[in-house]
């Protein structure tokens, strides 16, 4: 299945599982037995994997609606290509199973805090270095894992919650946000900084 031709890069559960018609679900529209690999093949054999491609097809087409200019649109299918590059190379992880389950919370969240599709607190602006012009926006989604959106020096980057002894942190692409008594450690890009809240 070429997925690369269509507006998403993750269908294959919504074509591989032929569910109930108690549950007005769409019928199967693909043999899973023709099948060759990647991804595909990973969801084809996990029921719950199935569950959260067809969540990924959903939250994927509420995104879309939400990308309202071509440089959010353009950005959307971009982004999608990469992460089903990624996706792909659970094939050769130790457990491939958990790694994609993994990847695919990971997009649903990712594009739930950047679309905004769910339950929020902030955002949060936090002068950083003690300069005034130095602001941090913190904004913080109830999404599965929790996410939170960091937008600073005109860049924003989404970022998942991560273990800690105290405070919260989160840790995501260029990002490390480790948040304790009103004070923020933070490293964006390879630039350490301290952030207070205004």
């Amino acid at each position: 299945m070429h997925r690369l031709s269509i507006p998403f890069a993750s269908v294959v559960a919504m074509f591989c599982i032929t569910t109930s018609p108690v549950h007005g679900a769409p019928a199967s529209l693909m043999d899973c037995a023709k099948v060759t690999g990647g991804i595909d093949q990973i969801v084809c054999s996990d029921e719950k994997l199935a569950t959260l491609d067809r969540k990924l097809v959903d939250v994927y087409a509420q995104a879309s609606k939400a990308a309202t200019t071509p440089a959010q649109k353009n950005r959307l299918a971009a982004d999608q290509q990469r992460w089903l590059e990624t996706a792909n190379r659970c094939t050769g992880a130790k457990d491939r199973n958990e790694c994609a389950r993994d990847t695919y919370l990971h997009r649903i969240a990712d594009l739930q805090a950047q679309f905004k599709l769910v339950a929020a607190r902030g955002p949060f602006n936090m002068v950083c270095n003690d300069k005034p012009s130095n602001v941090l926006s913190a904004q913080f989604f109830e999404t599965d894992p929790p996410t939170a959106r960091f937008t600073y020096d005109e860049r924003a980057v989404t970022a998942f919650i991560a273990r800690s002894g105290s405070g919260s942190r989160y840790e995501g692409p260029n990002v490390s946000y480790w948040e304790h008594q009103g004070e923020a450690s933070v490293v964006w890009f390879g630039q350490t900084m301290k952030c207070r809240t205004r």
